[in-house]
């Protein structure tokens, strides 16, 4: 008797399923540090960004707000709000907590703010 040997026998099937299985095992973990990554690298090119902005802020206007305040954007007088839109086009958010930063009087990224109020330094600062 002649056997039709067209297709893949059940092994052969098994075997590329737990192949492609442990392909995605691997790449999961590793696509979900890429992405924590790239937003720990984001929160601190935001900070940079506001902290160079205040800088340019003070030497044009001969110094910086008096007070450590949240930077919403929403034109608040004497504080970090100043810098949006001349310095910074939009007040960032942290990529990480989605909470605005908050600056202080010397124009350095101090925490961030969510609806339970203030928190000082970021975790992944």
């Amino acid at each position: 008797m002649h056997r039709n040997e067209d297709g893949f026998t059940l092994v052969e099937l098994m075997v590329v399923v737990l192949i492609i299985g442990i392909l995605v095992a691997i790449a999961i973990p590793v696509f979900s540090n890429a992405s924590d990554s790239a937003r720990l690298r984001t929160c601190q090119s935001n900070q940079r960004l506001i902290e160079g902005a205040a800088q340019q802020y003070a030497m044009t206007n001969g110094g910086l707000w008096t007070q450590t305040r949240l930077l919403n954007g929403n034109n608040t007088a004497n504080s970090v709000d100043q810098l949006v839109p001349n310095y910074v086009k939009a007040a960032p958010k942290c990529p990480k907590s989605g909470l605005y930063y908050m600056v202080d009087a010397t124009g350095t990224v101090i925490g961030d703010w969510s609806a339970a109020g203030w928190t000082t330094g970021h975790s992944h600062y």
